[in-house]
């Protein structure tokens, strides 16, 4: 007989208790909320744990900001756990976008509007052209959410967000890029965990297009399961030394920068690496015909002896 239980309606404080075997003895492993719940569901100890290992880790990063932007502070949160909906924050407070921000987005508009009519966006595999590319790094459109000390434009997102839904009005692909680029790319982890001397070094070029960026993260067997890495970094000298797979990552030519997750002393980690400008022994790409956006490429990464030099590595407070 199955000796898991089934509450019908759990107390969310009981889930933060101790796990206790069958025979009563408690479980030496502090378990998190979403290992508990997982256990009380039926699934398995493997499954319960290494979900938890995620539950935890995302609470060691909510603790890296401040009370205000933390989850458990969110009106969504505080619904959820009866702890009064704020319904005053959803009202819409009047936003003029600075007059230089809003110049850059209006001429990046244009730039895509003009190709358009023009019907040169596309080049002849049907990916925006790189030409374009550039016509919007001049315009300004790759630097938006850069600061303006390094040669961005240091807009807002409340302006940036809705500035996104007319570009997409226009070509959502390029829309799409602005997202991948200054949001998951390169341009946001070296905002928020670069050091000084990496935001001089990597954001001028990020700001003026000269470098797009990716995020690669998605592996074989892992996409959001950080415990499931296996593409690993080795430090040897003054490089790491990269060896491992990445899959379906939107944005990635040779010549491009991305932030690649990966293993580093058994713990993840982001390094900011720069792609050779074409494929070798140590970096190549693979190509399968799947694309989240369609007019941009999606390819996977295999790295074998890839080297990055070490100075390229983000550190953020970490946990355990």
């Amino acid at each position: 007989m199955s000796t898991n239980i089934h509450p019908t309606d759990p107390n969310p404080s009981d889930l933060n208790r101790p796990v206790t075997t069958a025979a009563g003895a408690a479980d030496e492993h502090e378990a998190s909320f979403a290992e508990t719940a997982l256990k009380l569901g039926g699934k398995s100890e493997d499954e319960a744990r290494r979900t938890g290992a995620i539950d935890k880790a995302d609470d060691q990063v909510e603790q890296l900001f401040q009370p205000q932007y933390q989850t458990v502070n969110s009106p969504a949160h505080r619904a959820v756990w009866d702890r009064g909906l704020p319904v005053e924050l959803f009202q819409s407070t009047p936003s003029q976008t600075p007059a230089d921000v809003q110049k850059v987005m209006d001429d990046s508009v244009a730039v895509v509007r003009r190709h358009r009519e023009a019907r040169t966006l596309l080049n002849e595999e049907h990916k925006i052209r790189d030409e374009v590319l550039e016509q919007l790094g001049a315009a300004g459109y790759w630097g938006l959410l850069v600061d303006r000390e390094y040669g961005g434009s240091g807009a807002r997102f409340r302006d940036f967000a809705p500035f996104l839904t007319r570009m997409a009005m226009n070509d959502p692909t390029i829309a799409g890029l602005a997202s991948v680029h200054g949001c998951i790319g390169a341009v946001d982890p070296v905002r928020t965990f670069g050091s000084p001397e990496q935001k001089q070094r990597f954001l001028p070029r990020l700001a003026s297009g000269q470098s797009l960026s990716a995020f690669a993260l998605t592996e074989p067997g892992a996409g959001s399961d950080l415990t499931a890495l296996r593409t690993r970094a080795v430090l040897d000298g003054d490089d790491y030394v990269v060896n491992g797979e990445k899959l379906f990552i939107t944005n990635v030519v040779p010549g491009r920068t991305i932030g690649l997750v990966c293993l580093i002393d058994d713990k993840p980690a982001v390094l900011v690496a720069d792609l050779p400008a074409a494929e070798n022994d140590h970096f190549q790409l693979q190509k399968y015909g799947l694309y989240a956006l369609k007019h941009t490429y999606n390819r996977g990464i295999v790295f074998r002896d890839f080297r990055v030099p070490a100075t390229n590595l983000l550190e953020p407070i970490r946990g355990n």
